[in-house]
């Protein structure tokens, strides 16, 4: 159990709706959450605390005694305490998390490489071993040169700064960052369970069950990254991995668009994804909102019930006419509610999708009647299926593609590392904190 600074009643100014509202908020790992009351389980928000998290005072009509706490990338959130003398408390308290951060800098030198667990375009990811505590993460590479040739270097940069901003139980957080002249690396928490994809493929697909707790789980990652005006847009089985425990975690955010309400008025244009989960709106070049990742949670929840996705073919192209005008074709064998719910996320017009009028509209879907979510959102449900391992070394739950690779820091030619402008890289270099989760650091 995590040890609370510092908790208590504030009034808190919403960020669309400016409304104020009594939250009960919690200083713990580094992090200020804030619930709707004193016994709630489920944090309605969060922000990582930081060293380019600043605080000050603030003056807000009809109200007294507030206070802002800047959180760079996210936003500024006013808060209202009871009295001055409540308000310098808590000012204190957030100040002293801040500055108790870790500033030491790491490099290669302090991991020890165990294994290739996965490869993408740009670089490949590795089991490593932290030498001074023992600590076993995932280790993402990428080549700069790379980047810049294909023109991602701006897409890594958000993928980085979301990786550092979200603290949530399903999504995978980052511990580290740092760079050389080559290369570009993230020390991210590290699930030993692989990739769902993994388990789908062996199994051939899930009872109904097993894939209602994996959907809540997914669910609530795709729902705090909206919170953050974030939409992820590479949702698909080899993108969810399994903790020791079994539990989801998200990975993967170089195809996020993040800022969507504050930068570009609720719509994106650009396209990109798998194939097999893209929306109809993505194809058809209308502009697209948070609402396309709630059409890849009904291809995920069909894929998991059935063991391939809705629309399949061999060919892209007709892949994505399916997309756009193939009837949903559900087997018998899955029940009512699964295919309602899977029927309504997979509604082509995204004015009417499920959870286009938020995400309340999922959770109260028959679908996941007998959960309770904040028992998910706290692990407090056993999942059916326990990724088998020895120890956090054991890799037997990855390709053994990768797996049986030699592993090792591989070199960069002297021509690659010449297209590479090192200002496009500033600020990468980040330290964490805390345990299984990750902050970010300008």
């Amino acid at each position: 159990m995590s040890e609370i600074i510092k908790s208590g009643y504030l009034v808190k100014q919403g960020g669309r709706i400016k409304t104020w509202k009594k939250r009960w908020f919690v200083i713990k790992d580094k992090t200020v959450y804030y619930y709707k009351k004193e016994n709630s389980r489920l944090p309605l928000g969060m922000f990582a605390l930081t060293k380019s998290v600043t605080l000050d005072y603030a003056k807000k009509r009809r109200k007294k005694n507030v206070f802002s706490c800047d959180v760079p990338s996210q936003r500024t959130y006013y808060i209202s305490a009871g009295s001055e003398k409540i308000r310098e408390e808590w000012i204190k308290s957030i100040n002293n998390e801040i500055n108790s951060l870790k500033t030491d800098k790491v490099s290669m030198k302090d991991f020890k490489l165990l294994s290739v667990i996965g490869r993408g375009t740009y670089g490949k990811v590795m089991q490593v071993k932290k030498k001074d505590t023992s600590e076993i993460y995932a280790m993402k590479t990428l080549q700069k040169g790379m980047l810049a040739d294909h023109q991602q270097i701006s897409q890594t940069m958000s993928e980085r700064n979301v990786l550092m901003r979200v603290r949530h139980p399903f999504l995978i957080g980052l511990q580290y960052s740092f760079q050389t002249p080559e290369k570009l690396y993230m020390v991210l928490d590290y699930a030993p369970g692989g990739e769902l994809f993994h388990h789908l493929r062996d199994e051939g697909r899930f009872a109904e069950s097993r894939a209602c707790l994996y959907t809540a789980e997914i669910f609530l990652g795709l729902e705090h990254l909206h919170k953050m005006d974030i939409i992820y847009r590479d949702l698909k089985p080899e993108n969810l991995l399994l903790d020791k425990a079994g539990h989801i975690r998200i990975t993967d955010f170089g195809l996020v668009k993040m800022d969507l309400n504050k930068k570009h008025g609720g719509k994106t244009n650009t396209f990109c994804g798998t194939p097999e989960y893209l929306a109809p709106e993505i194809l058809l070049d209308e502009g697209y909102t948070l609402a396309v990742d709630w059409w890849a949670l009904g291809i995920l929840i069909y894929e998991m019930l059935v063991g391939v996705p809705p629309f399949y073919a061999e060919e892209q192209n007709d892949v994505y006419k399916m997309i756009l005008k193939a009837k949903l074709k559900i087997p018998f064998y899955i029940r009512d509610d699964a295919k309602d719910l899977i029927t309504k996320l997979l509604d082509r017009d995204p004015k009417t999708r499920l959870g286009t009028e938020g995400a309340e509209e999922i959770k109260k879907h028959p679908f996941f009647s007998g959960l309770d979510w904040e028992k998910v959102y706290n692990k407090e449900y056993t999942p059916e299926f326990v990724p088998k391992i020895s120890d956090l070394t054991d890799v037997r739950n990855f390709d053994e593609e990768f797996t049986d690779e030699q592993v090792v820091d591989s070199l960069v030619t002297v021509s690659a590392i010449g297209k590479v402008n090192e200002s496009d890289f500033k600020g990468f270099t980040y330290i964490g904190e805390i345990e299984g989760i990750g902050t970010v650091k300008k």
